[in-house]
């Protein structure tokens, strides 16, 4: 014979507790990029900093020519370059920290980074090269 097991009175609240933090915790983890992302444009000779809710376009001089990187709506892109493949327009928009797309041919690496990382100034953003 099974015996049926019910649930004492503490269950529930341990039950909602746990699932409300794996739900926090899910969503920490998986959300997208935040208003304190940044984007991280290198080009050969410079690096570009912008926050990630930017509008603008960007000309990155590389060897073979001028690679244009657009941040609008949240996301970056690299819309056009000189290179023969194309394959760094195919990649398309990014977004989440931890994301870049690369034209390895013209040097143009862009990156999608948390604020604060990587720079002694801390969690500053400009829009200027260094």
């Amino acid at each position: 014979m099974i015996k049926k097991t019910f649930l004492k009175p503490f269950d529930i609240p341990v039950i909602a507790l746990a699932l409300a933090l794996t739900i926090a915790t899910g969503a920490a983890v998986y959300s997208g990029g935040t208003a304190s992302s940044r984007v991280v444009i290198r080009g050969q000779d410079k690096t570009w900093i912008f926050p990630l809710n930017a509008e603008t376009t960007v000309s990155v001089p590389g060897p073979i020519g001028e690679t244009k990187v657009e941040i609008h709506g949240g996301h970056a892109e690299i819309v056009s370059s000189p290179c023969e493949g194309q394959t760094c327009v195919a990649a398309g928009a990014v977004s989440k920290n931890g994301q870049w797309v690369a034209c390895l041919p013209n040097k143009v690496f862009l990156l999608i980074e948390a604020a604060g990382n990587g720079d002694a100034g801390g969690d500053t953003i400009d829009a200027s090269c260094w």
